[in-house]
């Protein structure tokens, strides 16, 4: 791992979490081993961290360019999909991207090594 790219277990640490919970743990199976997957579970259980773990182990730290577009569909998703990615305290940067705000920075932090967006196509 990069310098500054912190372990799932150092990001579980600075989220106060000490073990994922079943559903996450059987996400990260499904995740890494199948193209297409649909997590279903109540709101509140950990959804978007189940999907962004697998996800970050795949990001290449030396990488300068953008790696992953998460597209989402809704403006509230995205930005929960950003606020979590960056408690996680991974190492990568990250934006949501959407409408009714201005894309000048969005286009700056296109130039400025962000590695994640979440995307809302509405």
């Amino acid at each position: 791992m990069s310098k500054g790219i912190k372990s799932q277990q150092a990001i579980l640490s600075k989220l106060g979490i000490e073990k994922l919970n079943p559903m996450q743990l059987e996400a990260q199976v499904a995740i890494e081993s199948m193209d297409n997957i649909i997590l279903l579970s109540p709101t509140g259980t950990g959804k978007t961290l189940a999907f962004l773990l697998p996800l970050i182990k795949e990001l290449d730290g030396s990488c300068r360019e953008i790696q992953n577009v998460i597209i989402v569909p809704s403006r509230e998703l995205a930005i929960q999909i950003e606020q979590v990615f960056r408690e996680m305290g991974a190492g990568f940067k990250v934006n949501a991207v959407y409408g009714g705000r201005s894309g000048s920075k969005d286009r700056v932090r296109y130039k400025t090594s962000t590695r994640c967006f979440g995307w809302h196509a509405g």
